[in-house]
């Protein structure tokens, strides 16, 4: 009996579960990691697309991602539902908030794409794809039942925060598949994806008005929705991941230049020791294995999820990329009342505008289309960092200068303003893709991308609740809508951002090596001018004692009879570096020894 009681008792020990796991970290461990490793047989399938029919080929990428962010652009149209659905559901255009549901779609694309991003770069883009427009087309089936019952908290689950959903999981998946596929041009290949996002928000005005005229206005969710569903069943299947091999899996760390040169001295030694580019080696004594990870033609450093999230360049580039597109989005939907009340029927000189609103709006789409391909584009040539600088610099002149036009009574000075701004607002969507996976790498490029699209939502809300606010703060204190003044106060808020953006920007350290150079522990501040390493170091002075060197026995009496008068006599100071090319060299070479050892042994934790 004891016996039995006794295995029964270490029975229950052995098969007790392990402790679990806290929240906290089981959070920690999803945004520290993320990657797709494809089975041979995922593989071997995914060289061929369309349920196995064609053979998978770059273009055919671009096409369906294009198309994809089409439907999704439909989004950008919901402004001619406003009116129609207000009249339905509270039997009146100024009673009815259907305004409300735009903004908590783009609220919650942005922190779906942040929530969901790690998990979209796990998986097959397909999966998530095909998730994702299931889950789009079960909120346009969702509003079509919020308008039959005329429940206006339904709309605003069903297509905000149930379409919106959707929307969040196909716009990352697809924009990240795309570049993925284009490694030597990735922003003008996501430039291409995006494209169809403002694209389909110019198609989609007149769609939605066709239906409107011509349907009940539930079925012409149910109709839309259906459209929708059924283009991108089709083109998602023709996305698939690259290859293995594709894409470099980490970050260049050596410059093209610098490349052959670095092989040719490693040949030169073959038993002597590791380089990584010159002077900084590993002695033959260390193990062989090291070879593989700092002896190569071109060699790589991996950054992890946790590292890109924890670095002060991604919170940078994001506050930049906020200040870039604050001012895009509050025009897009406020441009036709600007320009009604500034230069047409409620202007202090009542006329028709020169130039009807709708067709404005209409021209500022395909001046956002445009934006989004060839700012990608000539940041595949100028370089991500430069390219953005000069789209905020413009936006700080275009809105300097958009005040002094609606002063002077411009209207096309106007305009031109705006469309030149919107540019650059589209400019910054079609870049910023590739701009993170220049920065992380292209494993990180789907989590770092969709956490910075909560960006897009904070502009959205913040900016278009700021906007509105002040108008109707103007307006409830006696203002009249032609006042200028409102608008100004506006535009002068987005400049300081614009400005506050451009600063950031200036300190966003695009460049690996500049990410990575190690700090000196005195630093205060460092800078790259004009190709060389700029310190401001915050020092201690140690002044030398007189007669220390000469003083034989007594040296430690004096040591101690002055030790409180040194310590009085330290004085901190600050001391300017210009670093010579030498210098910052073996600096890096020596941390990437350093690097490529840690790499290993966390690859390898018995091997040594």
């Amino acid at each position: 009996m004891q016996e039995s009681m006794l295995f029964s008792r270490i029975s229950l020990q052995g098969t007790r579960s392990p402790p679990k796991r806290k929240l906290t970290d089981a959070i920690l461990d999803y945004f520290s990691h993320a990657e797709y490793q494809p089975s041979l047989e995922q593989i071997e399938k995914d060289r061929f697309v369309f349920f196995g029919l064609i053979r998978s080929r770059p273009w055919m990428v671009v096409l369906a991602g294009f198309i994809i962010q089409f439907c999704y652009g439909s989004v950008y149209a919901w402004s001619i539902f406003n009116a129609p659905i207000n009249t339905s559901v509270a039997s009146s255009t100024k009673k009815g908030r259907a305004e409300i549901t735009f903004y908590i779609a783009l609220g919650v694309l942005g922190f779906t794409g942040a929530i969901f991003g790690p998990w979209i770069e796990s998986n097959h883009p397909r999966k998530s794809g095909i998730i994702g427009l299931v889950v789009f087309y079960a909120g346009h089936l969702t509003t079509a039942l919020a308008v039959e019952m005329k429940m206006i908290s339904l709309l605003y689950f069903g297509y905000g925060f149930v379409a919106g959903i959707g929307l969040g999981i196909g716009y990352v998946s697809t924009i990240d598949t795309v570049s993925k596929w284009w490694p030597r041009a990735r922003g003008a290949a996501a430039g291409c994806a995006v494209m169809g996002f403002g694209g389909g928000s110019l198609a989609f005005s007149a769609v939605n008005r066709w239906l409107i005229n011509n349907t009940d206005l539930p079925l012409v969710f149910l109709i839309l929705g259906s459209m929708n569903f059924g283009i991108m069943l089709v083109s998602v299947q023709f996305l698939c991941p690259p290859p293995p091999g594709h894409n470099i899996s980490g970050i260049p760390i050596i410059e093209k230049e610098n490349a052959n040169q670095n092989s040719a001295e490693s040949n030169k030694d073959p038993q002597g020791c590791c380089s990584v580019s010159g002077s900084a080696r590993l002695e033959s004594a260390q193990p062989i294995r090291y070879t593989d990870v700092i002896n190569v033609q071109k060699p790589v450093i991996y950054i992890s999820l946790a590292e890109a999230l924890h670095s002060r360049d991604y919170w940078l580039l994001y506050v930049s990329f906020l200040a870039n597109i604050v001012f895009g989005l509050v025009i897009l939907s406020n441009l036709p009342s600007i320009i009604n009340r500034m230069f047409g029927t409620e202007s202090r000189h009542p006329k028709d505008p020169p130039l009807p609103a709708y067709v404005a709006v209409s021209i500022e789409g395909g001046f956002n289309m445009a934006g989004r391909v060839l700012v990608g584009m000539i940041s595949d040539y100028a370089g991500r960092k430069t390219v953005f600088l000069m789209l905020l610099l413009i936006q700080i002149i275009t809105l300097v200068c958009i005040p002094i036009a609606i002063k002077t009574g411009s209207f096309w000075g106007f305009l031109m303003l705006v469309w030149t701004a919107t540019v650059c607002y589209g400019g910054g969507f079609g870049m910023i893709p590739a701009f993170l996976a220049d920065m992380y790498g292209i494993n990180n490029t789907s989590s770092c991308h969709g956490i910075i699209l909560t960006a897009w939502s904070i502009a959205s809300i913040g900016g278009g609740l700021a906007f509105t606010g002040i108008v109707n703060s103007f307006i409830s204190h006696g203002s009249s809508v032609s006042n200028p003044k409102m608008y100004t106060v506006n535009f002068l808020w987005m400049l300081a951002l614009v400005i506050v953006g451009f600063v950031c920007c200036l300190f966003v350290r695009s460049s690996i090596r500049d990410r990575l150079f190690p700090a000196h522990p005195d630093q205060i501040l460092r800078l790259r001018i004009f190709g060389r390493v700029f310190r401001i170091l915050w020092t201690t002075e140690e002044p030398s004692l007189a007669g220390e060197d000469c003083c034989g026995a007594s040296g430690s009496h004096i040591e101690n009879s002055t030790s409180s008068l040194r310590h009085k006599q330290r004085k901190r100071h600050l001391r300017f570096e210009l670093l010579d090319k030498e210098q910052e060299n073996a600096a890096w070479e020596e941390y990437l020894v350093l690097r490529a050892v840690q790499y290993r042994l966390m690859k390898e934790p018995h091997a040594y």
